[in-house]
């Protein structure tokens, strides 16, 4: 659906405001997929088996949650709205939550092992209903592409700053000054976000005579819109490289760069994890311009062609990666990923908005809950299919851990993760797009004909 410019001067406070939720999250969940596994092995001493069984319960509920929160939110009908409610109520708890995942008791295993499985499913619980809850607000407070676009690049830059504090922050807190010390710190900057995401903002009014949306009947609706199927292969495309780069990145710096110690660079002599910080942290830093520059590319071009170039902008890149055998080459094909990257930040939620539009437009109800929640389970089969695929191409390919060098095999396959597979998904996603441009102007057509 196309989108006029509003005459209306953009709320940028509020605009400014809301984008906090995104950094909250951000912070939130990669502190803890950073730390939380190494804590309970290595600091705790929980056996990597009874971790395995706790991440495999954790594996079933985490695919079942996000719609299930979403269609929670949809069906909510407070003074306050569907969304924010749970917001303000739900940051200290999601802030609290946090911290406890890092003050297990002493003494018996099965006590901590509770502990542990207990405190990540309400800690990633209340993450998902926050996390729905904000992004569900997303097409109601920004109606314009302009808008949608501006606002979604302020989320993707304070995701980035996030993103990097996490990565740098949670460590040197976790490691110098403690570790229940690193969850209150980063519990406590998960909660002020969310709780300044809400601040100016507010949801419109819900029409009484409004149906209270089924979860059967909420997930049938949205599955019958050919552009929402086409949109979920496109994001799961886009996921898979998001989760293949992070996943390979080590082994890929390892055996294919060679980098496992000491190494001289044009940025002086790095260690192997110093070497792929720089790499890692380098390209989301200059991914930021690039949002700026798609801020204002996506209203001119469309979202659906905005995605489509940030597709292509990335094989370049990865095309170097999958050739590149030192710190220079390596660090040049991460680099020249940053615009591409940016573009894959951005556009989803904004294209996914216009699929939210038509179905309001056209049922009279509000579904984003639903409609993010889907999306957010779905996506999350692109960490299951890099998982086979690199458990499988490895297995196959003679990787074997104790080895100090790989076969050249094992180093192939390693470069195929990380740069052609990558690649693959990246065209696959122009074509999804191609797809879902063509559905979304189709129902776009039904509904102004109706």
């Amino acid at each position: 659906m196309s989108h006029v410019a509003s005459p209306e001067k953009p709320h940028r406070l509020r605009n400014f405001n809301y984008s906090w939720g995104n950094f909250a999250n951000t912070i939130s969940q990669q502190a803890f997929t950073n730390r939380v596994q190494y804590f309970y092995l290595e600091i705790v001493g929980l056996s990597a088996a009874t971790v395995g069984w706790i991440w495999a319960a954790f594996g079933i509920w985490n695919a079942v949650n996000d719609p299930l929160m979403g269609n929670l939110s949809d069906r909510t009908r407070w003074r306050r709205g569907r969304r924010i409610p749970y917001i303000l109520w739900g940051a200290v708890p999601l802030g609290v939550s946090f911290f406890l995942i890092f003050t297990p008791p002493e003494g018996d295993s099965l006590l901590v092992a509770a502990w542990f499985l207990v405190s990540v499913f309400v800690f990633d619980t209340l993450l998902t209903l926050l996390t729905m809850a904000n992004n569900a607000l997303f097409p109601e407070i920004a109606e314009t592409i302009e808008e949608r676009s501006s606002i979604a690049a302020l989320r993707e830059i304070l995701a980035v700053i996030a993103l990097l504090l996490a990565f740098v922050l949670a460590p040197i807190l976790s490691e110098d000054v403690g570790w229940w010390q690193m969850g209150l710190v980063i519990g406590a900057i998960t909660a002020i976000g969310y709780l300044v995401s809400v601040i100016k903002v507010k949801e419109k009014p819900i029409d009484p005579d409004e149906s209270t949306p089924g979860i059967v009947d909420g997930f049938t609706a949205v599955f019958s819109y050919t552009s929402f199927r086409w949109y979920i292969g496109a994001n799961l495309a886009k996921e898979y490289v998001f989760v293949i780069l992070a996943a390979t990145l080590p082994l890929w710096r390892k055996y294919a760069l060679g980098i496992d110690g000491d190494t001289e660079t044009f940025l002086g002599t790095l260690g192997a994890g110093d070497a792929e910080a720089v790499i890692l942290g380098l390209t989301f830093i200059l991914a930021i311009p690039f949002l700026i520059i798609w801020r204002r590319v996506t209203p001119r071009i469309g979202v659906e062609r905005a995605w489509q170039l940030s597709s292509l902008l990335l094989v370049p890149g990865l095309v170097v990666m999958a050739f590149a055998d030192g710190f220079t080459s390596g660090a040049i094909g991460a680099w020249l990923i940053a615009p591409g990257l940016a573009g894959y930040m951005m556009c989803p939620i904004v294209a996914l908005s216009d699929v939210i539009d038509i179905d309001s437009h056209s049922k009279g109800e509000r579904r984003e809950g639903v409609f993010f929640g889907i999306n957010g389970a779905v996506v999350k089969l692109a960490f299951t299919i890099q998982g086979l695929l690199l458990g499988v191409l490895l297995s196959t390919s003679g990787y074997d851990s104790d080895l100090t060098s790989q076969p050249d095999a094992a180093v192939t396959s390693i470069r195929f993760l990380m740069g052609w597979s990558p690649a693959i998904a990246a065209v696959l996603a122009v074509f999804f797009l191609s797809r879902f441009r063509r559905a979304k102007a189709a129902e776009s057509a039904v509904l102004t004909d109706g």
